[in-house]
């Protein structure tokens, strides 16, 4: 699908990447520019791959790009497609044995999804499973929040979310879900597995039976007043403990 993207990080590694394609464009402010925000370099990169680069004095001929790209100063069209579920989990089991994917309950908000794709791409997250209702899809301002890691990281939308957990399941993958009303913490569990994390919706967190399906429920231990942490960072604390767990052999007990 054709993806307006904005902002500087965004497009760049939408050149990088080769979500830009050859005979694409890149439209910039003079100012911008001419003032060494737009590194230089993924501007010569652009020349080289054969995407035009437009730059005008007037920022208004990137109204047309939306509100954020007329004030962002730069922006371009880029080209996105989804993984497909298949391929994704035949591609990351050949890689490692085990994978680390993320599933999305219901994540509305699509910044807090661009969040979340840009912790995802630095822990190393295998995929990304959405649903197809009632969930935010790919837009240009989850890509700008994500910095432009959208682009190397597969998201996969499917249709039923208890039956892929269960799907995984069968596969050999452990499921653990986050919720503040867990009794175990996230530091409670051994992650050197194949494992999947289920991160539940902003405002209401894990749905009963997307719950029910998890092997584990966990929590973000909390030392005061409020009992939670949104989405975004409630994943970001879960994923980098999967992390430290896996590449420094740090093991707990259960």
């Amino acid at each position: 699908m054709k993806l307006i993207v904005y902002g500087v990080n965004t497009v760049r590694e939408a050149i990088l990447s080769g979500s830009i394609k050859k005979g694409g464009s890149v439209y910039i402010t003079e100012k911008k520019y001419k003032s060494g925000i737009a590194d230089k370099s993924f501007i010569n990169i652009a020349k080289d791959k054969n995407i035009n680069i437009y730059s005008k004095k007037d920022a208004s001929f990137l109204q047309e790009f939306g509100k954020e790209a007329f004030i962002k100063g730069i922006a371009a069209v880029a080209e996105y497609t989804e993984s497909d579920y298949e391929n994704l989990l035949n591609k990351s089991e050949q890689n490692t044995g085990k994978p680390f994917y993320l599933i999305l309950d219901e994540i509305t908000d699509p910044q807090n999804l661009g969040s979340i794709i840009r912790t995802a791409n630095g822990a190393g997250v295998s995929g990304i499973i959405i649903p197809k209702a009632n969930s935010v899809g790919i837009t240009s301002s989850a890509a700008y929040v994500s910095q432009g890691a959208l682009f190397y990281v597969a998201v996969v939308r499917v249709v039923n979310i208890s039956r892929t957990i269960a799907d995984l399941k069968k596969r050999g993958i452990w499921v653990a879900g986050l919720s503040g009303d867990a009794e175990d913490t996230v530091y409670d569990m051994d992650f050197n597995l194949p494992l999947a994390l289920v991160v539940g919706s902003e405002g209401s967190g894990l749905r009963r039976l997307t719950a029910e399906n998890c092997d584990r429920i966990l929590k973000i231990p909390m030392e005061r007043g409020v009992n939670s942490l949104n989405a975004s960072v409630s994943f970001a604390v879960a994923a980098y403990e999967v992390v430290r767990q896996r590449k420094y052999g740090v093991k707990n007990s259960s």
